[in-house]
């Protein structure tokens, strides 16, 4: 897309955008139009001085709408991931609801302008994992508030806090490659969350969606950070995102098995984070994927074939191969719900 003067105008050239008259402020060409020459004498009879046209050597892209479109697309694919709307998946019809519910308030989130601005940032941050971190973030706060019962208004507010909780590190970007923080870098780390607030408020985003941002780093027994708030002092929205936060981070960027990343929630629980809502996130979604090939405790190899009403880490899962990588010439199932002393170690 590139600007020209009228006089250097021909046919067959596109209007990238629309195009007014100077005057009156009336629309006279929209934007997509193939120009003729009497559009060329119409723009010179209104005194138009230059156009924006697209050409053969530029192509038109708006970064935000591809942002907007793509947080949709990977907000959806998270939530079915977690609460499989699938017959076959044996999802309970409570979280079915709850995935519906989730879906729609997904969309409505890809689209806040806010959101599309800042998603932005962090993806010309050059940090995807930054970026994909808060999205699952998301997602997986949008269904544990729905699993908790909270309705829409509250979960749109949850799942906005979300996908802004770590805004703030894009003021500190050299520190998301930092394997480990010294003291310096880890007292700019902790002040994240206050960045996040300022910059969230100076975008006009609710002031109960920048308390989220604010207190998500605040823990169960007080020794978090900004404020030290404590048990239910912190709102109840920072309390989801800290759990699904801390589980993003630890399977997503520390590289935990999945069970040691729910042992992890269930032993933080009533300690650094709300054990009801850590006891919600294990206990209510599909932390392992309908048809995820993962290896066993007895180093056995099967797939995910049944979430099991959404019982978190203990799915139903058909083995195909034995502890040496052998196929078993009939596949077994195995229900992890029954069998608690086999569990899945890893997602293959």
């Amino acid at each position: 897309m590139k600007e020209l003067p009228v006089a250097k105008l021909y046919p067959e050239m596109i209007l990238a955008q629309n195009v007014l008259c100077p005057h009156t402020q009336t629309l006279l060409l929209k934007e997509g139009v193939k120009i003729t020459e009497t559009h060329i004498d119409l723009l010179r009879t209104r005194s138009v001085k230059t156009v924006w046209i697209n050409d053969q050597y530029t192509l038109t892209v708006d970064i935000k709408k591809i942002t907007s479109r793509e947080i949709e697309n990977l907000l959806l694919a998270q939530i079915t991931q977690f609460a499989p709307n699938r017959i076959e998946a044996n999802t309970s019809d409570e979280m079915i609801r709850v995935s519906q519910t989730a879906q729609a308030i997904a969309k409505d989130i890809a689209i806040d302008p806010a959101v599309v601005r800042f998603c932005t940032e962090m993806k010309l941050m050059n940090s995807d994992l930054l970026y994909n971190h808060c999205v699952n973030t998301c997602a997986l706060s949008l269904l544990v508030a729905g699993a908790m019962g909270l309705g829409k208004t509250n979960m749109t507010v949850i799942g906005t806090g979300a996908i802004l909780h770590d805004v703030g590190l894009c003021e500190m970007p050299h520190l998301l490659t930092v394997a480990q923080r010294n003291k310096q870098e880890e007292k700019l780390w902790q002040e994240h969350p206050q960045y996040g607030y300022y910059f969230a408020q100076e975008a006009g985003i609710r002031k109960e969606i920048c308390e989220l941002i604010l207190y998500h780093h605040e823990y169960w027994n007080g020794s978090g950070y900004p404020k030290q708030l404590s048990g239910s002092n912190i709102p109840l929205g920072a309390r989801i995102i800290a759990v699904c936060d801390g589980y993003d981070s630890l399977i997503c960027r520390d590289k935990y098995p999945r069970y040691q990343a729910i042992e992890y929630l269930y032993g933080s629980g009533g300690i650094l984070l709300d054990g009801e809502i850590a006891n919600v996130m294990c206990n209510s979604l599909a932390v392992y994927p309908l048809g995820s090939v993962v290896r066993l405790s007895t180093g056995e190899v099967g797939v995910v074939a049944n979430v099991r009403q959404n019982l978190g880490p203990r799915p139903i899962v058909h083995i195909y191969y034995n502890h040496l990588n052998k196929p078993y010439t009939t596949p077994r199932e195995i229900n992890l719900g029954k069998e608690l002393t086999v569990f899945i170690k890893e997602i293959l």
